[in-house]
Order: C-alpha cells, then structure tokens, then sequence
C-alpha cells in the first residue's frame, strides 16, 4: 500500500509486469546506494517519472468498482503479456553508470550487481542504469569475466532467432557488395563479431566450405540457427563449429570441434592476389587462415627490395608467398614455432615455384637472438607474432614482449631496410604500439619513419562503439 490508500499492484507469482511490479521492501545494504527490494532482486528506487506513472494507474484502478479494478488490472496484463517481452533486469553499479553512453557491448563483472536470484549461462536480460532506465539488452553469463554481451539497443526490439537472421544478412550482404563492386574472392570473413554486432561470432568461408568460430555462450545458444540459415545462404559442402580450449575455459563451457557435412579429404587450394596457397581446415588455427591480413601482404610485398628476407611467425608463409610473387627478395627465411604450420608453408612455396624460401622450426625470440649473435643481417623483417595481451591485465607484459620482438629485429635490419611489424592485440592501442617502435628507436639510436599504418582488410569491419575490435596493426617502417 502507498500513501494515501494507493494499492500496491504486485502479485506474488503474478506475471512481471513492468508498469506494475513497483512493490518494494527493503533488503540489506540496499538502502545506502538508494536501492530497494524488487521481485528481480536489488533495484534503484523509481524516479519521477515512474513514480507519477504509477500514481496514475494506481488512483484510475483505486477509483473504480472492484470488478472493474479487476478488469483494468487484467487489461494492463494482457497488454504486456502480448506486447514486449519481459527480460530480468541487472543493473550496472552506481560507479559504472557512465560508462555505457557509449554503448560498449561488453559488461564486465565489476561494472553490474549481481542478481539475487541466479540466472543461467545463456538468459537474455535488461541491462539498466541505477536510475531506473534501460540502457540495452543482451545475454548474461556468470561464469564469464565479461558478464553480460550486449547486442540490442532498441528498447522495442526482441533479442530472438529473427533478430539474428537480420544481422546475419546484414552482415553477409555488405560483404556480396564489396566483391561485386571489386573483384570476388575465393575466401572471406561473413561475420566478425563485434565489428557486425554479433559479438563472439565469427564465421568465414573458405570456397565452398564454411568455419564458424564461438567465443561467447550468448552465440552458441543460437548454433542450430545459425547452422540453418548458412546452409539455405550458401549451401556449403561443409560446416566447420569451434570453441578453442582457452575461450571454452573462460566462457565456463566445453571446448568444440564438430563438422557438419563431408569433411575434404585434402587440403583446399585458395588463389590469393595471385599466389596459391592451401590449407587444411581440418587442422589450422582458428579458422584456418588469417585473413585479415590479406590486403597488408600485398601491400607489404611491394615495399620488399633485393636482399634477404626475414619472416618471423610465417604460419603458412602468408607474407612470404607475397614478398616472393611481388617483390624483390634474394632469399627468405620464415621462422615458426608450429611444424604443421611450416609443412604446410613449404607445400605453397612448391605449389607457386618459389624456391628461395627456407622455413625452420624455431622459437622466435631464441631465433633471433641467435642471428644477433652471428651478425646476420636483413633488407626486410616481417613480424607479425600471435596476440599477446588476452585483457588489460596483460598489456603491460604485452608491451614489453612487443619491444623486445622489435628491439631484436631493429638490430637485424640493415640501415634504410623495411621493417614490416604487427600486433593483434585489440587491448594494445595503435598509439601504444608506435610508442614501441618509438622506445626501440630512440634506445637503439636510429631513426624509424612509419610509412603506412594499416588494419584488417575490409571484410573485418571496425565497431565505433568497441574500440578493441580495431584489434589489428600492421606498421610498414624504414628504418636509417
């Protein structure tokens, strides 16, 4: 009951409506951050406009016969059972009230209050500013550091199986109209996550053959349709689906390797601005193949003189092929620390003719130093090394890593040589990793000019509101 005589319109058991489930108790600790109990758990108290809704409804019903107090309840029941979908509610803690203007789709532990009743991996819920107002809606995860993705910011929109067939489209649809204004490519990323507002979903396809890659709960829970409308989009041989160990581990879920459809039973041949390069999807990392580095090969190879060349993480020889059908180089050694990876490598050099390539199994920084020691020396580096910082906690150590990898290159390169170097980090900014090279430098006494600062290709596009999904940079140098 309210002041003067208003009746309280929560029901125990009764559906959640929101203009009715304005009943509050109190519950410990609540109080002091101006919150009180609901039925969902610790919640700010209603603000003035709430307060004058509910004064309204609650004199129109309190004035009417009680049959028809009934009636008026029951139509505003109906009314929300058959409209919006009610979804629990979390609220972010009164000291991240702030950061989500943005719209950022990540909600980390510290940022939200947790529920008091438990909500399973997987529960589409409301995330809502201490005041009382709706920010956006996603999928909540207690056994994940980031606890709540958020992928809709329409208050009106459902979070539902057509929402994610629209995105998928969307997504799909940008990529056709690249290839048909510009030429078409024998493979290319359809989804990329955060970049197309599925965060933890990427999906590229490789020929006729399809990988799709879960790093969230949130987009497992929609595998079966996702599978679905891939196999009516483009009728693939086959469907790859894979969670990684290390994402299943922070996820809390089970890591995941399925195929659906005819697995090929040898590696598939890709034409790549001119150089053919085969992969076993079967077997490669991730999705099998970095394309986001397409474009930036390329590009790299025509900054490639006479002289020898240095490829450090080579994987399958990605910027080695290129140098070689693009460049100028005299030989080349690429380094990894993955034999499959170089068998494969090696394969593609044969495949395209190039017989100047010499692949070696190595430890890169042990490699290196080794070469600093004999006093070889190279016209062109490529350093382009797996991502080292995971979250924030690790961008420090990141950095360092970063500026030893190009402290021992800088000493490898001759002087006017082309040092081509790259982080995949999204934590390390673009600024922190010139700050690197700059460090490396002026320690070192030389003088680096930055001549092209690149990114993923177009197919991986940047979200403006997820600063990390501009995870990669790709630094073409000359070095005095």
């Amino acid at each position: 009951r309210w002041p003067n005589g208003f009746v309280s319109c929560e029901f125990p058991g009764a559906l959640p409506l929101a203009p009715l489930n304005m009943a509050f108790g109190q519950q410990k600790g609540c109080e002091k951050r101006n919150f009180k109990r609901s039925s969902q758990g610790c919640r700010p108290s209603m603000g003035a406009g709430d307060t004058a809704r509910y004064y309204c409804f609650c004199l129109i019903a309190s004035r009417l016969p009680c049959p028809l107090r009934w009636v008026a309840v029951g139509w505003a029941a109906l009314t929300q059972a058959f409209g919006m979908k009610n979804y629990p509610q979390l609220f972010l803690n009164t000291r991240k009230a702030g950061s989500f203007l943005g719209q950022h789709p990540w909600v980390l532990e510290k940022s939200i209050i947790d529920p008091t009743v438990p909500l399973e991996p997987g529960t589409i819920v409301d995330l809502m500013h201490p005041k009382g107002h709706w920010i956006g809606r996603g999928v909540y995860n207690p056994l994940s550091r980031i606890r709540v993705r958020l992928y809709q910011w329409q208050q009106s929109a459902d979070l539902d199986e057509a929402w994610l067939r629209g995105q998928l489209e969307n997504a799909v649809s940008m990529r056709d109209a690249w290839q048909q204004a510009h030429v078409a490519l024998d493979a290319v990323r359809l989804v990329n996550s955060e970049g197309d507002g599925l965060s933890g979903l990427v999906i590229d396809k490789f020929a006729n053959y399809l990988v799709v890659q879960f790093s969230a709960i949130a987009m497992q829970g929609w595998s079966n349709v996702i599978v679905e409308w891939l196999q009516q989009r483009f009728a693939p041989a086959a469907i790859f689906l894979r969670t990684d160990q290390k994402t299943a581990a922070n996820e809390g879920t089970e890591d995941r390797d399925e195929v659906i459809g005819v697995v090929p039973d040898q590696p598939i041949e890709l034409n790549e601005g001119g150089v053919r390069i085969q992969l076993d999807l079967a077997s490669g990392q991730k999705t099998g193949y970095y394309l986001d580095q397409r474009a930036n090969r390329t590009r790299a190879a025509y900054w490639v003189q006479p002289g020898p060349m240095l490829d450090v993480c080579s994987y399958l020889g990605g910027f080695s092929l290129a140098a070689c059908r693009w460049g100028k180089p005299t030989n080349v050694i690429a380094l990894d620390s993955s034999k499959r990876a170089l068998e494969q490598a090696a394969t593609n050099a044969a495949l395209n003719e190039f017989t100047q390539i010499t692949f070696e199994h190595a430890d890169c920084f042990e490699r290196l130093g080794q070469m600093q020691h004999s006093g070889e020396k190279f016209q062109t580096i490529v350093l382009d090394p797996p991502r080292m910082a995971s979250n924030r906690g690790n961008v420090t150590a990141a950095l360092r890593a970063y500026h030893r990898l190009n402290s021992l290159a800088l000493e490898l390169l001759v002087p006017g040589g082309i040092l081509i170097t790259c982080s995949c980090s999204g934590r390390v900014s673009r600024e922190d990793f010139a700050g690197v090279l700059a460090a490396v430098a002026s320690r070192q006494r030389r003088s680096v000019q930055i001549l092209e600062s690149l990114g993923a290709d177009f197919d991986h596009p940047i979200a403006t509101n997820c600063p990390e999904s501009e995870y990669l940079k790709c630094f073409i140098c000359r070095a005095k």
